[in-house]
C-alpha cells in the first residue's frame, strides 16, 4: 500500500508540473492576440497581474492570519517582485511584440543557466563538471538559433529576451529563499498585488492605462490571468509538495515545446528547422543541468 500511495503522488506530481508547463506555454500566444485586440503592454500587464491578486487574496479570506508578514519580509518581497517579477515580464512581453512568441521563449529559456551560476555566487551551491557541459550546451542552442539570418527578429527583441532571462534568474533565485519564510499561497497573493500595484503606477504614469479593450483583447487577458498565472503558480507549488522542485523543473522544460505548438496552431508562426535545432539544444541543457542537479 505505501508503494501504491508513492506512486499516486509521482503520477499526480508530474501531471501538476506538466499542467504548469502548459499554462506558462499560453503566455507569448494570449499576450500577441491581447496586443492584435489592440491592447498595449502595460493595460495587459495591470489587467493580468490585478486580477490574479483578486484571485489570490479571495483564497486568503478564508486564511485570516496567513497574510500578515514582518516588515523586513515585506521589503525584501517588494524589492523580488519590482526588480524581480515585474522587469522580468515587462522585458519578456516586450520581446512579444518584436520576434516570434516561440523564438522569445526560447531565448528566455537560459534562465536556468543563469540560476545556477547566480546560486553558485549568492548562495554557495556547487557547480559540478555535469553543470558546466549543460551550460556549455545550453549557450550552444543560444548561439544557434541567433546565427541564423532571421526574417522579423529584431535585435531589440532577442536582447528584451535575453535580458528577461538574466532578471528571471535573479528573480527565481529570491524566491527560493523567501519561500523558505512564506507559505505559497501568502507568496503568491502579495507577489501579484505588488506587480499588478507597480505596473498600475506606471501605466497611470505614463498615461497607458486603457481600459476599454476589445473582447479579443480581454479574453487574451482573462488567459493570461487565470491559466498563464493563476494555474501556472497553483499547480507548480502543487506539484512541487509532491515530487520536489528539481524534478517539478524537469518536467517544465517542455513550456518551449507548449509555446511553440500554440503559436503555429494559433498565430501560424514557423521557426526554421536550425532554429528548432538550437531550441532543442537549449532545452537539452537545462534538461541536463537539472537532472544533474537531481543526483
Amino acid at each position: 500500500m505505501p508503494k501504491q500511495g508513492n506512486t499516486y503522488r509521482e503520477i499526480k506530481g508530474a501531471f501538476l508540473a506538466a499542467l504548469a508547463a502548459f499554462a506558462l506555454g499560453t503566455e507569448g500566444v494570449a499576450a500577441k492576440l491581447a496586443y492584435a485586440g489592440g491592447a498595449n503592454i502595460l493595460t495587459v500587464l495591470v489587467l493580468r497581474f490585478l486580477m490574479a491578486a483578486a484571485f489570490f487574496w479571495g483564497k486568503m479570506v478564508f486564511k485570516p492570519a496567513g497574510w500578515r508578514l514582518e516588515r523586513p519580509t515585506f521589503f525584501h518581497l517588494v524589492a523580488l517582485a519590482v526588480g524581480g517579477q515585474a522587469l522580468t515580464v515587462l522585458l519578456l512581453f516586450y520581446s512579444f511584440q518584436q520576434i516570434p512568441a516561440a523564438a522569445a521563449i526560447l531565448l528566455f529559456y537560459i534562465y536556468p543557466a543563469v540560476v545556477a551560476i547566480l546560486a553558485a555566487v549568492w548562495l554557495q551551491e556547487t557547480v559540478n563538471r555535469s553543470t558546466v557541459t549543460a551550460l556549455i550546451v545550453t549557450f550552444l542552442g543560444l548561439l544557434t538559433i541567433l546565427g541564423v539570418p532571421a526574417g522579423d527578429w529584431h535585435p531589440k527583441g532577442v536582447i528584451a529576451a535575453l535580458l528577461a532571462a538574466l532578471t528571471n534568474g535573479i528573480y527565481m533565485v529570491g524566491q527560493a529563499h523567501m519561500l523558505k519564510r512564506l507559505e505559497p499561497g501568502t507568496f503568491n497573493a502579495y507577489m501579484t498585488l505588488i506587480v499588478g500595484a507597480t505596473f498600475l503606477g506606471l501605466a497611470l504614469l505614463t498615461g497607458s492605462l486603457d481600459l476599454a479593450v476589445s473582447l479579443q483583447a480581454f479574453l487574451a487577458i482573462a488567459v493570461l490571468a487565470l491559466i498563464t498565472t493563476v494555474l501556472a503558480f497553483t499547480a507548480m507549488a502543487g506539484s512541487i509538495q509532491y515530487i520536489g522542485a528539481q524534478r517539478a523543473a524537469i518536467i517544465c522544460t517542455l513550456e518551449p515545446a507548449f509555446t511553440a505548438v500554440l503559436a503555429g496552431l494559433i498565430l501560424g508562426e514557423k521557426l526554421l528547422p536550425v532554429q528548432i535545432l538550437g531550441g532543442a539544444f537549449i532545452i537539452f541543457g537545462v534538461l541536463w543541468q537539472q537532472l544533474a542537479g537531481a543526483e
